[in-house]
């Protein structure tokens, strides 16, 4: 996960396959997103809150 704060974005990479990602998804204010299984547990996370966050 890539917080680009300049932009307020959320950038999710998955599945690395040979120095890079298979999957590449933005996610702008307003939405939320679930990290994969494989970060040990799927967890539901809101972009607000995150920029939010990177702003203090």
């Amino acid at each position: 996960m890539i917080v680009n704060r300049k932009n307020q974005r959320i950038h999710v990479l998955t599945d690395p396959f040979a120095n890079e990602y298979q999957n590449h998804r933005v996610y702008a204010p307003g939405e939320s997103f679930t990290l994969p299984s494989s970060v040990g547990a799927e967890v539901e996370l809101s972009v607000d809150h995150i920029l939010a966050a990177a702003r203090r």
